[in-house]
């Protein structure tokens, strides 16, 4: 059938739109078998994805407009970067003299046919679909009457358009078919004699082509297909992690945590922990300098600690957890030791009201810039002066500075509401693109652990900086970065000798000894495993070099942190003294856990060795720390009285 004829039946047969969505997906993730309940046009708006129609495959290029007809069987697998795309789903309607005859097949045709196109003006599409998003899912009904007129408009558009640029769809070629294949079958065992008996060529020459198109070698994509899935189910299930490494084509859980840290810098435990919002220091080999150094023969209050993970609910340590004045002052030493803060990992798109104050200001001159080297090593120009940041996560930090922040996330804004009741709340994790957009900021800051297109999307609205987190943000030096940025060097470096003088009477006044040889493990309870701190991280250096705990030999394997046991391990294979890193509220639940016969046959847990470090709200900013410091101070002298 011709355009023309198939531009004739669009003109003779009514449709009814059943339904708009705007969809994202991450890297990673897949959409398998899908069957349209309707006739649908699919527009790819921006991002990476291989999509099947039936047995037709083809990658998504930006603004590229796709139709299929109902029943038709929609793979989508997103590769590398986010897919964000639309999808209309529609029905034609058949009177019924013409559903009774034989004229139905042919006058549904259009409306099955499947064809691809790029358009050559896009935006016009986008506009179109945009609009008829809005209205389908948040106007009242009179509102769903206007989107079928834009419906038609949209139609007559991509024919419109189709008419210039053609409908050609090239097939897949060698490369695509192999990495079709990959996506499909990642969780089997997979090299390349196994591509090559299947495509039917040598492993050279599929090397060859593969690497040509996709700049890496079948293997090495098949590997980071592998780890991209286990990314994107790290993030959005509990799956405890040794299935998850299964259900990816591993079945080694130390050498699929070892891969996974090679190719994303921290480990599948790290990694779940920091994708919803709730970052620890397990971590590895990262060890921020210490704040209280221990002396000969003695042990003694080593550090800060930052610890944040994950949700329970509940009170204080209570009931058969009754403290000796050890595991006391321990307890309280969570004020000092606490956790850093974590943030959600999604950028939000609906946006608030604009800010008064850029408006007013949007007329500056531009400031002048220097060169700045982040965390992330990338060469970022900002602000000699900087005085319009927007941060996420480090908003607290500007405080001692004697600045405030232009806007900070909803976190944040709840640890500080008289501090910074005049700034801008940008919303929670990552905030509103727009809301940020809308302040006009001069300089943006974020932790470094975000995913790349984070970095990017910020970059668009002002210069953006990546700020170190490790696991732990270590107070003194994350400041002293701080300082650096804003240019506030001498207010940083005030703030930082206060604190060490803080710091000197916790080491005049508190003394901590070890019997040698005595163990310890460090942990968190999540969805019914055991995540293992290290050595390295800022809990394992005060353990095992401040107070002299050694790590039980059996758990060696796991000392650059980011270990996971399950529950029945830590049965069969205890330490003298357990670090929990729970918050108050989750302690009634571990409680509850540990009172369990299976548990109490534990020394550790029978003999009460069990010492909580909490998590809590230490984690933004220096401000909040040095008046834990005062609280410990106060605690510590009411213990020695």
């Amino acid at each position: 059938m011709e355009w023309p004829e198939a531009v004739k039946l669009w003109n003779q047969t009514p449709v009814k739109v059943l339904d708009i969505r705007h969809l994202e997906m991450e890297p990673g993730e897949e959409l398998l078998s899908y069957r349209l309940p309707a006739s649908a046009f699919l527009f790819a708006n921006q991002g990476e994805a291989r999509l099947m129609f039936d047995r037709t495959e083809t990658p998504s290029a930006d603004f590229q407009l796709f139709h299929c007809g109902k029943g038709t069987n929609l793979n989508i697998w997103c590769l590398t970067r986010k897919f964000d795309y639309y999808l209309v789903l529609y029905k034609p309607l058949m009177d019924a003299a013409i559903s009774t005859t034989g004229g139905q097949a042919d006058r549904l045709a259009p409306f099955k046919r499947q064809y691809t196109f790029q358009p050559v003006h896009p935006l016009s599409l986008l506009s179109l679909l945009e609009r008829m998003h809005e209205q389908w899912t948040q106007g009242e009904e009179l509102d769903r009457l206007q989107v079928t007129g834009l419906f038609y408009q949209f139609v007559h558009e991509q024919f419109r358009q189709l008419s210039i640029a053609g409908d050609d769809v090239s097939g897949p070629d060698l490369a695509e078919q192999v990495a079709r294949y990959i996506h499909e079958h990642y969780c089997d065992a997979i090299s390349m004699d196994t591509l090559a008996n299947q495509f039917h060529y040598s492993t050279h020459y599929l090397s060859r082509v593969f690497k040509r198109k996709y700049g890496c070698s079948p293997i090495e994509y098949l590997i980071q297909t592998r780890i991209n899935r286990a990314k994107f189910l790290l993030a959005s299930t509990d799956a405890p992690v040794h299935q998850l490494a299964e259900s990816v084509g591993y079945s080694d859980m130390y050498y699929f945590s070892r891969l996974f840290k090679k190719l994303t810098g921290t480990t599948p435990a790290q990694f779940k922990m920091q994708r919803i919002g709730l970052k620890s220091s397990i971590r590895t080999n990262i060890t921020p300098e210490s704040f209280i150094a221990p002396q000969a023969g003695d042990s003694y209050i080593n550090k800060e600690n930052h610890y944040q993970y994950i949700n329970w609910g509940g009170n204080e340590m209570n009931g058969r957890y009754k403290p000796s004045l050890a595991v006391t002052l321990l307890f309280s030493l969570s004020l000092l030791l606490a956790a850093c803060g974590g943030t959600g990992t999604e950028l939000q798109e609906t946006a608030p009201g604009n800010s008064q104050q850029q408006k007013d200001n949007a007329s500056a001159l531009p400031a002048e810039t220097r060169t700045y080297t982040d965390d992330l090593n990338r060469q970022v120009e900002i602000p000699v002066q900087p005085d319009k940041a927007v941060i996420i996560t480090y908003g607290g930090y500007l405080l001692p500075l004697g600045m405030k922040p232009l806007g900070v996330d909803q976190a944040v804004l709840e640890q500080y509401p008289d501090e910074m009741a005049d700034v801008e709340n940008i919303g929670e994790g990552l905030g509103n693109v727009e809301a940020i957009s809308a302040l006009q900021p001069d300089l943006i800051i974020l932790p470094d652990y975000y995913d790349a297109a984070a970095y990017e999307t910020f970059e668009k609205i002002a210069p953006t900086v990546a700020v170190a987190w490790g696991g732990d943000p270590d107070v003194i030096n994350t400041l002293r970065t701080m300082g650096d940025i804003m240019n506030r060097k001498t207010e940083a470096e005030a703030w930082i000798a206060k604190f060490e003088e803080k710091l000197q009477g916790i080491r005049d006044q508190i003394k901590v000894n070890i019997k040698p040889g005595t163990t310890a493990i460090t942990f968190i309870l999540y969805k019914g495993e055991v995540l293992l701190g290290g050595e390295g991280g800022t809990l394992g250096k005060l353990i095992y070099e401040d107070f002299g705990f050694q790590m039980p030999e059996q758990f060696k394997q796991y000392i650059d942190g980011g270990g996971v046991l399950s529950m029945e391990q830590l049965v069969d294979q205890p330490a003298d003294y357990f670090f929990t890193q729970m918050k108050d509220e989750e302690m009634p639940q571990m409680i509850e856990l540990f009172n369990e016969p299976v548990y109490q046959s534990i020394p550790v847990v029978k003999n009460n060795q069990i010492i909580n470090v909490s998590r809590d709200k230490w984690n933004f900013g220096p401000n909040l720390i040095e008046g834990a410091v005062d609280e410990l101070i106060e605690h510590v002298l009411r213990l020695q009285q």
